[in-house]
């Protein structure tokens, strides 16, 4: 980030929208600098803090174009993006299964404390098989394991009021598991999640939420890259540098401030790998419930049910 600053500093001059607050900054300084020299170096040590501050609070360019982010939350998600793309697992086949195991905490009735489910799904790559969705532990009355039917020649298996599924079949289209079609590149993936959002310019809260959704599922290693580097894109996007998901595990996150909740996208800090996702109530709805899922493993295999 220093190395930022300073090819902003040198030779240029900081950007126009700057100048003047830095030029007090320098004024204050011990030193008595050049309005031509701007190299960080020639700065006093009151003024180069306040100026890497200003410039660091600003949203640097990367790639030619200002994210809308902050400058921490942009660094943390390039750091994700370039993990992402270093990524060599091959691609699963057509006919095989996604298994992810995640810790899923969410309010209980009656109950203060947030309640644990183990959840594992297995979902079809391709989304013409039937998938699997266990839980360790399901609402009363609700199942511990539920058949999600496949999309096979546009039809699907219709559900029963007990979640067992008839001879009878609806109209359906395939979702994958692992979609191959999605954008490689952050513009045109911004794009897509603003469209899916319903395109309006004020749904960043709603672009941010279909992204943090997106992220949960196992994408190709550009496509996984590309929403990493879109959410820097997305106004409002801060850093939250050391973060605890909800099993304990520290973290390093970035976050988008909506109007009744915060969101929360968790990484680990070494390897920026995907920890998982929290919806935190902001101060004034203290009274909301918290959500939050932690990914504690993904694997391929070869039939639903299989656990390796």
């Amino acid at each position: 980030m220093i190395n930022q600053v300073r090819g902003l500093l040198a030779p240029a001059e900081p950007p126009p929208h700057l100048r003047g607050r830095v030029d007090r900054m320098i004024a204050g300084s011990t030193r008595s600098v050049s309005r031509q020299s701007w190299r960080l170096a020639t700065v006093g040590a009151a003024a180069t803090t306040g100026v890497l501050a200003l410039l660091i609070g600003s949203a640097i360019s990367i790639n030619g174009e200002p994210p809308a982010a902050s400058a921490q939350a942009a660094e943390i998600l390039h750091r994700a993006a370039d993990a992402a793309r270093a990524d060599q697992t091959p691609a699963p086949r057509a006919d095989q299964f996604i298994l992810t195991t995640t810790m899923n905490y969410g309010p209980v009735v009656g109950q203060k404390q947030l309640a644990a489910t183990l959840t594992r799904s297995w979902t079809s790559v391709d989304g013409t098989r039937d998938s699997l969705i266990w839980v360790s532990d399901p609402p009363p009355g609700g199942r511990q394991s539920t058949v999600i039917p496949g999309c096979r020649n546009g039809r699907a298996a219709e559900w029963a009021p007990d979640g067992s599924l008839l001879k009878s079949t609806r109209a359906c289209t395939p979702t994958p598991a692992y979609p191959n079609n999605l954008p490689t590149d952050a513009t045109t993936m911004l794009k897509y999640l603003r469209q899916t959002s319903g395109g309006t310019a004020s749904s960043d809260e709603r672009t941010f939420a279909n992204l943090e959704e997106l992220i949960r599922g196992y994408l190709p290693a550009q496509s996984r890259a590309a929403l990493y580097e879109a959410a820097t894109k997305i106004s409002g996007v801060v850093a939250s540098p050391s973060m605890t998901d909800a099993a304990g595990r520290s973290g390093t996150a970035v976050s988008l401030i909506g109007d009744i909740d915060r969101y929360d996208l968790i990484f680990e800090p070494q390897t920026y790998r995907f920890l998982g996702w929290q919806v935190v109530p902001k101060a004034d709805n203290a009274a909301g419930p918290a959500r939050s899922a932690v990914v504690l493993s993904v694997t391929i295999v070869d039939r639903a049910g299989q656990m390796s």
